[in-house]
């Protein structure tokens, strides 16, 4: 709870026992109710970080942020910026803010930019760490692959400056190499890849470098046999490089001279894919070895400084350390327990530098109150007693130099203001100092391989041969250091053993490791190209060719098919390693429990454990009352009940020995219990063993198993690939050749025959195919029987026939097509671009047509360089086949149309003007008789008169509408408002009030609308023409209705009607029903209907009456 509160809130909290914190204004107290009316539970002293760290804290806070906020801002300006120079200029940017920026310990992985781990001093702070050197090598990378893809022309100084390259780059490596600094404590997967990845990223910026030199500005399309040549040279020089190498010197010289052969392989230009395959594989192979080989070197310095720590050599700062603890103590709050003492420790310097500690607390008699060993130190309680009450102990705080066995011992005897006094020993800081079980049980496992093992020999009075320097020397996959050192009790033979590793795990390890810069290769080569072309994510497309490819389908079938089961076996298999480290641990607990249940009730829990090297806890009833060290029980870290289930089990189920997990300190922990004492559930006796299950033998063979299967999956993945590829290509065949024979069909050509060997399960549709090509071959002849004899037809008719397509490319045309648009006309041609411009507007007609899709026939006429082009269109099927156009010259036609019907009309107005003029001649005649001596002249005068003036009315009448109906659309006035309710019931009024004594009784219905566009005086002529129309027709009621919101008007009579046979002739001119009327007023009322965008229609049936209809568009 204090760790998780500190986390949080930055503030440590120190938990006291009721009545055992320090009297200070910091403490507080919890009690159930109030502490002046109730116990005191405990207490707790809330400790502020020290001004230094809550400052580094702080820092690293704002650095953070500062770096997210940072990480934010290029991520948006290298998407908003344009592809070119402003992408790189971002890249640079970010590649010198990690590089050079304080970033680096407040990123996640802090030991990548840190030089305690890494550091050479060639590029300053560019190779100060593994971080910045990987920057640098991508950022090499990058501008490698830009000039890749460029293609410079291959010149003499390129191909000098790539040798030199390739030269340089072995040296380069091993000089980084060196850099690589293995920490004491071991070194992890992450650090040892951030090493690898580094090494890898110079590597491969060089090689890369030098093949873009070389490439020429032609890419080869085939892979040259150098490069799989190169690959495998380099697999074999790393072999030979793990079996070469050597604790003193690593590699001989002349081995660098071997990666060169593979060198200049991997550089002849071959395909992109196959050249970066290629690179990774040399350039990864060569920086796996060189990490390899760097770090055990880097571990060899950790052992000889461990090695030569043994010994009658002093250590000044473990004085120093020393003397500080003492200084902090006498200030700070005394402790009175194990757990304090912990606590003291765990605050101390001595915790920090890792050292083999022993803290004890005496009384001021120089008795032993609490003691804590955190280490194996020769420091026994007499000896560490004796110390304390040395009257040297009066003087005030001392430091004792002690030479023990592996080395010099340090004892710290310090009063403490309480009157007590603290003992602090520590030994060598070596591994030979192995923690002690508590130690153990709270801080755990390391969590990573140690980097070596060290071992003291026995006593001996004479080590000839033997110097006091280690001397190594290989024995296999070990590197074994040997050294001797004078001892209390005689010289010691110290051995140190450094394990390179087994065959079959490096090379596991190095495929994985080409593998993985295979992959950072390949996105770099994606990176580079994005910053220097415009891209976009074309996820949805991929996804839908991924889905559709018969390829990528077949391979994740197979990939699923072999990674399943390696999936099932790797689960297998490490539930099996789980379950056998616990099976040894339950049998360990089983055996530590009947060895101690015996001596449980005589000897003192802490004796016992120390007798057994094992943790005990006993419990009574339930409750622990004992705990061989009692710091885990001060500390919190032992359950002072038992979990339900075991007191379940125990006490109430007759079980005997119980085995659970549970967790402690954070870690998981496997718990044996042990009734020793039978009884009540108020008063048995249980004795607990608990282990922990952190084994570092376990999770090596874990991680061996984990490797192997990784690289399983991928060999699994890579078959699955290439054994799809292969049965793609077996069915693409037979694929292709029905695609190159379908070709050939579509072509007219003839069929290529199939290749021998289809799959058998292609005959049928191979054999399907063949027919069906016969039968279009069969079809095309008959096809084209029938357009040779189309076209003998088509090239005698007298019109001129264009078949096109939608995109109006000639795809057949007659010679009389070909006469009338002046211009030769051969399939494919455009007939924009082919024919004259003035035929622009008929090509503009037939694309129209084209794109309404329209069924039938459509017919337009055009006038085309003063000829007149009737022009029909039919579509020759669903679209988009394109049309038919039919071109016939109608101009002469249209003359000859045009004197016909202006004899037609003179021989009618001849007709017309001449009825009129026989009765005025006999009116004239009957004057001339009548003067000589008529009694009645002058009434006959009068009606000879009237009569002839009625005729020459006629005649005005009849040349008004000829002139009407002759008149051009051009004279026509300009339309205006017309509000058609209004004008409909002036004429109805006229008529019906001209028309009183007559049979025909006119009639308005409907009522008044919008105004509508047209003349008041041309729509009262039709509806005054329509009106006289249905009264000469004998009508005995006409109705006039308008609706349609004023926007339609009609008139309905109960006349004789119009025959069926000449519905279709009444608005052509000199049409009439009776011998008296001209013919012209529907012509000339349908024309002036046109006139104003409105449409004229009549409907009739013999004896039943009339209706013309006149609807005018909306407004």
């Amino acid at each position: 709870m204090s760790v998780a509160f500190g986390r949080v809130h930055g503030v440590v909290l120190l938990l006291y026992a009721a009545g055992r914190a320090p009297r200070d204004t910091d403490v507080f107290d919890f009690c159930p109710l109030n502490c002046t009316s109730s116990p005191t539970l405990f207490s707790v002293l809330p400790v502020p970080p020290p001004q230094g760290d809550a400052k580094l804290a702080a820092l690293s806070t704002t650095a953070r942020r500062a770096g997210v906020a940072l990480a934010a801002t290029l991520l948006f300006l290298l998407a908003a910026a344009p592809a070119g120079r402003w992408r790189w200029a971002v890249m640079l940017a970010a590649a010198w803010a990690l590089a050079r920026a304080p970033l680096g310990p407040s990123l996640p992985l802090a030991t990548l930019f840190s030089p305690a781990t890494f550091y050479r001093p060639l590029l300053r702070d560019v190779s100060a760490s593994a971080g910045s050197l990987t920057v640098l090598g991508v950022v090499v990378l990058l501008g490698a692959a830009a000039l890749w893809r460029r293609a410079p022309r291959r010149r003499w100084w390129s191909v000098a400056a790539a040798l030199s390259l390739l030269l340089v780059a072995p040296y380069v490596v091993r000089y980084f190499g060196r850099g690589i600094q293995p920490p004491a404590g071991g070194v992890s997967l992450g650090l040892w890849l951030s090493w690898e990845v580094s090494l890898a990223a110079a590597s491969m910026a060089l090689v890369l470098l030098a093949a873009a030199l070389v490439r020429g500005p032609v890419a080869s399309a085939r892979v040259p046999w150098t490069l799989p040549v190169a690959c495998a040279w380099a697999a074999l020089a790393a072999v030979g490089g793990l079996f070469l190498w050597r604790p003193t010197g690593a590699w001989p010289e002349w081995y660098t001279f071997m990666w060169l052969p593979a060198l200049v392989g991997v550089i002849v230009p071959a395909p992109r894919r196959w050249a970066l395959v290629g690179i990774a594989t040399v350039a990864g192979t060569a920086a796996g070895l060189v990490t390899w080989g760097a770090a055990v070197e880097g571990r060899l310095q950790l052992a000889r400084r461990d090695a030569q720590s043994l010994g009658t050599e002093g250590d000044a700062v473990a004085v120093a350390l020393l003397e500080r603890v003492g200084q902090e103590a006498q200030r700070g709050s005394p402790p009175h327990s194990a757990g304090e003492l912990y606590a003291l420790w765990q605050r101390s310097p001595l915790a920090a530098q890792d050292y083999p500690t022993v803290l004890a607390l005496w009384s001021p008699a120089g008795n032993p109150v609490a003691e804590i060993r955190l280490a194996t130190l020769d420091l026994d309680t007499p000896r560490l007693a004796a110390l304390v009450r040395s009257p040297m102990t009066a003087r005030g705080a001392r430091v004792e130099r002690l030479e023990r066995v592996p080395g010099v011992h340090y004892v710290l005897v310090a009063p403490l203001p309480s009157g007590d006094l603290l003992t602090v020993g520590v030994g060598p800081r070596s591994r030979y100092m192995a923690p002690d079980r508590v130690a153990r049980f709270l801080r755990g496992e390391l969590g990573r391989a140690p980097p070596y093992s060290i071992f003291l020999g026995p006593a001996e009075p004479v080590l000839a041969g033997m110097g006091p320097d280690v001397s190594w020397t290989r024995d296999g996959w070990l590197a074994r250091g040997e050294r001797h050192v004078d001892l209390p009790g005689g010289a010691r033979h110290v051995h140190v053993i450094v394990e390179l590793g087994g065959l079959w795990g490096l090379l596991v390890r190095g495929a994985l490791v080409v593998v993985a810069d295979l992959l950072l290769l390949a996105a770099i080569g994606w990176f580079s190209r994005m910053l220097s072309e415009p891209w976009r994510l074309a996820l949805p497309q991929t996804l839908t060719e991924l889905r559709s490819s018969y390829r990528v389908r077949l391979t994740a079938t197979l990939s699923g098919f072999f990674v399943l089961p390696v999936l099932l076996f790797a689960g297998w298999s490490f539930a099996r390693l789980g379950d056998d480290a616990r099976r040894a641990g339950d049998l360990l607990i089983r055996q530590t429990l009947r060895d101690a249940a015996p001596m449980a009730a005589q000897v003192p829990a802490g004796e016992l454990g120390a007798r057994l090297d094992a943790d005990l806890w006993i419990y009574r009833g339930g409750r622990l009352i004992g705990a061989s060290a009692p710091v885990l029980a001060e500390l919190g870290l032992v359950d002072p009940l038992l979990a339900p289930r075991v007191f379940r089990g125990l006490a109430l189920e007759d079980e005997l020995e119980v085995t659970t997990d549970e967790r402690a300190a954070g870690r998981p922990v496997r718990v044996g219990y042990l009734v020793v004492a039978p009884g009540p559930p108020a008063a048995f006796g249980t004795l607990a063993v608990p282990q922990l299950l952190d084994d570092e033998r376990v999770r090596q063979q874990q991680e061996d198993l984990a490797y192997v299967l990784v690289l399983a999956i991928l060999v699994g993945v890579v078959a699955a690939v290439v054994l799809a590829g292969l049965a793609a290509g077996t069915l693409a065949r037979p694929v292709a050749a029905l695609r190159d024979a379908a070709v050939a069909v579509g072509r007219g050509v003839s069929v290529p025959a199939f290749p021998p060997g289809a799959p058998l399960e292609f005959t049928p549709v191979l054999s399907a195919f063949e027919r069906m090509a016969s039968d279009v071959r069969r079809s095309q002849g008959a096809l084209e029987e029938a357009r040779r004899r189309t076209a003998q037809v088509l090239a005698n008719v007298a019109t001129g026939v264009v078949a096109v397509d939608p995109d109006l490319r000639v795809t057949m045309a007659n010679p009389r097509a070909e006469e009338l648009l002046g211009t030769a006309l051969e399939p494919g041609d455009l007939l924009r671009r082919t024919a004259a411009p003035v035929w622009e507007p008929v090509w503009d007609a037939v694309a129209a047509f084209l794109a309404a899709g329209a069924a039938g026939i459509a017919e337009r006429e055009f006038e085309v360089a003063g000829r007149q082009i009737r022009v029909q269109l039919a579509a020759l099927g669903p679209s988009p086949d394109g049309c038919v156009v039919a071109l016939d010259d109608a101009t002469q036609l249209a003359r000859a149309a045009r004197v016909i019907a202006w004899g037609e009309m003179a021989r009618q107005v001849a007709h017309e003007i001449k009825n009129p003029l026989t009765p005025i001649r006999l009116g004239i005649q009957h004057l001339q008789r009548a003067r000589g001596g008529a009694a009645d002249f002058d009434r006959t005068l009068q009606e000879t008169a009237a009569r002839i003036l009625a005729e020459i009315d006629r005649l005005d009448a009849i040349a008004r509408a000829f002139s009407r109906f002759g008149a051009p659309a051009a004279e026509q006035p300009p339309l205006e408002p017309v509000e058609l309710h209004a004008v409909a019931r002036e004429v109805v009024d006229l008529y019906a009030l001209g028309g009183r004594e007559g049979p025909t009784r006119f009639t308005l219905a409907g009522g008044a609308g919008a105004p509508v566009r047209a003349q008041r005086d041309e729509v009262k002529e039709v509806l005054v023409n329509l009106l006289e129309n249905a009264r000469n027709a004998g009508a005995r009621a006409v109705e006039v209705r308008v609706d349609d919101d004023g926007r339609r008007v009609s008139v309905r009579d109960d006349g004789r009607g119009i025959p069926t046979e000449a519905l279709g002739r009444v608005f052509e001119p000199t049409f009439s029903t009776t011998s008296s009327g001209s013919g012209l007023g529907l012509a000339i009322a349908k024309r002036l209907v046109e006139s104003w965008g409105a449409a004229i229609t009549l409907t009739s049936s013999a004896g039943q009456g009339t209706t013309v209809t006149v609807q005018f568009a909306a407004a």
